[in-house]
């Protein structure tokens, strides 16, 4: 991938890409456990720097929505979003820090990540808390009562919900629940370990698929972006969404990784308005502000159209 991109390295079509794009999910300190890139305020001066419409800023122990509404306030010409992660620093699968968030403000209420009972399994050794991992679901299946006070909430705030770090399993049970009462959401960094199916289905429903650029970051993640990019081809760019999941210290700042990411699906051969969806209306789409899909590249329907570098994500 030669040296790490910037934003004064990016050749004039990646940057282009970012103009009124809108990143769900970035990260940034202050971080409890690791040391990020930037802090958040740099990280929402570099991202309107580049002509960014929004970003969505998020943290596996807190919630983000009280510092993204005073940058938001900070900084004109571009929306900063927060939301929450439903980690034991929140208390789990907790429907009152569900509420505090979005009474607020927030927008984003992702399910267990590093505390999530299938990433534990998925990538051993101990993470935020040496609690045992969550599961969105009981001995039988069924979804734990919380998750049903935790979608009404979301229903109710008009806010989306992320998968986290779910199994394929967890994610079909509660996004197939999130969808029958009109939720909009998204599968959290599909190409970890989603099925197409499961992502085919979910999109068919009306929900949105998040590809990452930290999938293929560099390294053996390299190796990923073959089947990264096919189901990308599968799903469709109208139900896809682009994001960095940028921030870790060893990796290039989340803007910069975004236009880079958008680029190469540009030289896999998808259209300038195919990528702009995925990087400007979808992402709109999904925070519920229509009215930002206005010159993202988007054409027909949103139905129609053709492991990290880190080990902290």
């Amino acid at each position: 991938m030669g040296a790490e991109p910037t934003l004064e390295t990016l050749s004039d079509r990646a940057r282009a890409l970012l103009r009124g794009a809108i990143d769900i999910h970035v990260h940034a300190d202050p971080d409890p456990y690791a040391a990020r890139k930037l802090d958040f305020r740099a990280t929402v001066a570099r991202a309107r720097e580049a002509g960014m419409a929004g970003l969505v800023l998020k943290s596996h122990e807190y919630p983000t929505q009280p510092l993204a509404w005073a940058l938001d306030r900070e900084f004109d010409g571009i929306a900063v979003h927060g939301g929450v992660a439903l980690d034991w620093g929140v208390g789990g699968l907790n429907p009152d820090a569900v509420e505090i968030a979005l009474r607020i403000g927030g927008r984003v209420v992702w399910m267990p990540t590093f505390d999530a009972r299938h990433w534990r399994g998925w990538r051993p050794g101990g993470w935020n808390s040496a609690r045992a991992g969550i599961s969105v679901l009981d001995a039988d299946g069924a979804l734990d009562p919380a998750c049903h006070d935790i979608l009404d909430l979301i229903a109710a705030h008009d806010a989306a919900l992320a998968s986290g770090h779910l199994s394929p399993e967890e994610t079909a049970a509660l996004l197939g629940a999130a969808l029958d009462r009109g939720i909009r959401c998204v599968i959290t960094h599909a190409s970890f370990w989603t099925p197409l199916e499961l992502q085919r289905d979910i999109a068919a429903r009306g929900g949105f698929i998040e590809q990452c650029a930290i999938a293929v970051a560099g390294g053996d993640e390299e190796a990923a972006w073959p089947e990264l990019l096919r189901q990308v081809r599968e799903v469709g760019a109208g139900r896809v969404i682009l994001s960095s999941d940028h921030g870790q210290a060893a990796n290039p700042e989340p803007a910069a990784a975004l236009a880079r990411f958008g680029e190469r699906f540009l030289d896999a051969g998808l259209g300038e308005a195919e990528v702009g969806r995925m990087l400007r209306g979808n992402p709109a789409a999904l925070l519920g502000d229509q009215s930002s899909s206005a010159g993202s590249g988007s054409t027909g329907s949103p139905e129609a159209s053709s492991p990290p570098a880190s080990t902290r994500a």
